[in-house]
């Protein structure tokens, strides 16, 4: 009796799962999973926002959209999306698109928001110039008492601290 060596060789975990599922990765369901990853694309980041694939059986796509304007807009473009939509997958997956009003979660797009500059501190805005010199000194009253609410209250947001009031005054 000869015994036969066994060679242990890593394999690639694609390449195992299409020797083990072969007809998964050409099947129809494979392509109908797609239609998540190619939504935002196909519909722009607006409208991504507004409505979202639920589920998708047997050519069917379901869409939750967020209030009934949007519904009645992506009815009048129905057809025109499932084009899109198909001609990004390559097939004819999508055969017919139901929409469906529902909360649509908030996601993370693929584009962060920019941040916000912050505000300046209230001692740094100046009075602007005012030809009624009442506008002028309202304003200028306006602003004192707001940097004395922010003071009273220790807030940073916009407002000075009693360090900086110290500075200012």
């Amino acid at each position: 009796m000869t015994t036969a060596k066994k060679t242990l060789s890593w394999n690639a975990t694609g390449a195992v799962l299409a020797t083990m599922v072969p007809q998964f990765a050409q099947s129809q369901r494979w392509n109908e999973y797609r239609v998540w990853d190619i939504w935002e694309e196909t519909v722009g980041e607006a409208l991504a926002r507004k409505a979202r694939p639920t589920k998708i059986r047997n050519g069917k796509l379901f869409v939750t959209v967020s209030n009934s304007v949007m519904m009645q807009e992506l009815q009048f473009a129905k057809v025109m999306l499932r084009e899109q939509l198909n001609k990004k997958l390559g097939a004819s997956v999508v055969r017919d698109i139901m929409f469906v009003i529902g909360r649509v979660s908030d996601r993370v797009l693929r584009q962060s928001i920019p941040a916000q500059r912050p505000l300046p501190v209230y001692s740094e805005i100046p009075v602007p110039h005012l030809s009624r010199p009442e506008l002028a000194a309202a304003f200028s009253r306006l602003l004192e008492a707001r940097r004395k609410r922010l003071l009273q209250k220790g807030e940073r947001r916009g407002g000075i601290t009693a360090r900086e009031s110290s500075k200012t005054v």
